[in-house]
Order: C-alpha cells, then sequence, then structure tokens
C-alpha cells in the first residue's frame, strides 16, 4: 500500500489446495522459517467492512483457510441485512462477472447473440475491444486481501504469486517494479458463466508523448461455486526512465495449482 511507510520482508509459504474435481474445501500451507507463535489470517468482511478471521495459524506456521460452499450464500444475506437498516435510497451494488472482467473504456455496446451469449463491444481513445459473455451477470465475489497478524503484533499482506517481486508490485498498487510472472485469486461465482476477449488500451507513462499498449486477454470457463483465475503477466515495458509496466497479462481460470506457486507476506507498517 503506496500511502503507507513500509518496511518489506518476504516469506515464502509452500501451499496445498484440497481440489476435488468440482469443489475447493480449503486453503492449507505452512509459512517458511515462520517463528511468531499461533496468529491470525484475517481480512475485512466485503459487506460490513468488519474485521473477520479467515483461519489460524500454528506455532510450526501451518495455517488452514476453509473455503466455504455457502460462502456467496452469507454475503447476500448481509448485504440484505445492511440495505434494511440504510436510508430508503441506500443500495449495495454486486460484482458481476461481465464488470469484473471488463476493458476500462466509457462507451460500451450490447449484441445478444443467437446462442445465448453476449457480445459486449467497448470503444475509446481509437480502440475498439470485444469480450463474448455467457451469463455476464452472474454475481461473483473474491476472498478478499488477507494479511497475517502473529502475537508480536507484526502484520503481512498475502499474495499468492510465481515470484516475491510480483507480491511487492500488487502491494504497491503497480507502482514497483515488475516482472513476468503470474499471481492468482480466488473467487465464488453463483452459476457458470465464461468472459473471452482482448482490451487493448493505450496507456500514457507521463513522459512527454510515451505510451505503451496494455493488452489485456481475457479467457475464463467459471463454475458455480469456488474458482482460481491466475494473472499471467507475459510482456513488460520499460519507459525512458526505466520504470517497468505489466504491458500484457492473460486472464485465466486454473484446474489445478500452478507448481511455481509462492503465497508472499508482505510485511506493513
Amino acid at each position: 500500500m503506496k500511502t503507507l511507510k513500509n518496511s518489506i520482508a518476504v516469506f515464502a509459504i509452500g501451499l496445498l489446495l484440497n481440489v476435488g474435481c468440482y469443489a475447493q474445501n480449503s486453503i492449507i500451507g505452512t509459512i517458511e522459517n515462520y517463528a511468531n507463535n499461533e496468529g491470525l489470517i484475517m481480512s475485512y468482511d466485503l459487506i460490513t467492512r468488519d474485521r473477520i478471521s479467515f483461519g489460524t495459524i500454528d506455532n510450526e506456521g501451518k495455517f488452514t483457510i476453509p473455503l466455504k460452499e455457502d460462502y456467496l450464500e452469507m454475503m447476500l444475506k448481509k448485504a440484505k441485512e445492511v440495505e434494511e437498516k440504510a436510508p430508503s435510497d441506500g443500495e449495495i451494488s454486486l460484482k458481476k462477472v461481465a464488470s469484473t472482467f471488463m476493458c476500462d473504456f466509457n462507451n460500451e455496446s450490447i449484441e445478444y447473440l443467437d446462442d445465448g451469449t453476449e457480445k459486449v463491444t467497448y470503444t475509446g481513445s481509437n480502440q475498439k475491444n470485444e469480450i463474448i459473455y455467457e451469463s455476464g451477470e452472474a454475481i461473483i465475489m473474491g476472498i478478499p486481501d488477507l494479511f497475517i497478524t502473529d502475537k508480536n503484533k507484526v502484520s503481512r499482506i498475502l499474495y499468492a504469486v510465481s515470484d516475491p517481486e510480483i507480491a511487492n508490485w500488487l502491494f504497491y498498487y503497480g507502482d514497483n517494479v515488475i516482472v513476468k510472472g503470474s499471481y492468482l485469486q480466488w473467487f465464488f461465482v453463483e452459476g457458470e458463466a465464461s468472459a473471452k476477449g482482448v482490451c487493448v488500451i493505450p496507456t500514457y507513462t507521463g513522459n512527454g508523448d510515451e505510451n505503451y499498449m496494455n493488452v489485456t486477454n481475457i479467457n475464463l470457463k467459471l463454475k458455480k461455486g469456488w474458482n482460481i483465475i491466475k494473472y499471467n503477466i507475459t510482456e513488460i515495458f520499460t519507459d525512458v526512465n526505466d520504470k517497468t509496466y505489466a504491458a500484457k497479462t492473460e486472464i485465466s481460470t486454473l484446474t489445478e495449482l500452478p507448481k511455481d506457486l509462492k503465497w508472499v507476506g508482505v510485511i506493513y507498517e
């Protein structure tokens, strides 16, 4: 988080994921070189913003994060309760597949195709991008940002990455050195859905007229329940001041975890 004054340390976490053919039950891992006594994996409720526990860490650094099959049901119930207590015009906006995986343009048009899918065309900056959605209005909710707290009151934000540099880049909201590699996120979807297309966005670096094409290739086949989403950074752009940018990212669903996966904790103060 770039607004904080940080002391950065990285801890690789060996990870196992209990994955059945159609369901994930929990994330189980061990924090390497962990010596901070028992701790908690914490986050903030997506609806109420209350601080909640997502799992525990034992003295050896082993942790478990349950992935509940009624996660979306619980979140929708909380959303309804919050809305009932809110002013009459208060309403909670829920994320949908199409609004989560989209091109970053203001202008869009929708064409309903014969096969039941929707083609959304995004225009702007002399670009025209198209994404095909199946059940694009399906509700989707991800696991919020996770952080470790221990008895020594040391906190670390957790990221599932292939390289610790990517964790630092995410921590600083892209305002840090980036390298090729990937990171993962977990999303719960209310039903089967898909999104497929390419977004090409001209992006200026702030150095005169210097710009690059920010390309995002989306290829998602989502199932009802928990899904693992991989963001794979395949191309890097370096500007005239040697600052790096993720120039091409491929977003896809995984059926199993990559062999190079690490969970990395970034210490913040």
